[in-house]
């Protein structure tokens, strides 16, 4: 297809009237839709998240305040690798769907690595113990 004939493909698909010149009316314009679903479902997904991240982060300085007050150093690894395997991932997947450039399957790939990561930190602080 030549860019003539794409172009005239392009021009018959574009309406007639104020679109057309690039005015838009406003009282006609089509309202921006949520994305991933209503918006009471996107909030309530949201805060879930939010949730999952502090019950996280909690139980890692739970484990830290063990280990301070005389633990041994698995609780610390175990502390590293259950933020490694839950808060990770979930800041990641969050700060990098908002970074332009990043493909979603990048984004996953790192998050997914820190999930095997953490997994991996914590099987070695059970397995070590024997």
């Amino acid at each position: 297809m030549t860019g003539q004939s794409a172009f005239a493909a392009v021009a018959l698909a574009v309406p007639d009237g104020p679109r057309a010149t690039g005015l838009v009316d406003l009282a006609t314009a089509p309202v921006a839709q949520a994305s991933g679903g209503a918006p009471t479902l996107v909030l309530l997904v949201f805060a879930a998240l939010v949730v999952a991240t502090v019950l996280s982060l909690y139980l890692a300085v739970r484990l830290y305040r063990g280990y301070t007050e005389g633990g041994d150093t698995g609780m610390l690894v175990l502390g590293a690798g259950l933020v490694l395997l839950t808060t990770v991932p979930m800041v990641l997947r969050f700060v990098l769907s908002n970074v332009p450039g990043v493909a979603p399957t990048t984004q996953e790939l790192l998050a997914t690595a820190c999930q095997l990561l953490g997994l991996l930190v914590i099987l070695g602080v059970i397995h070590g113990r024997r």
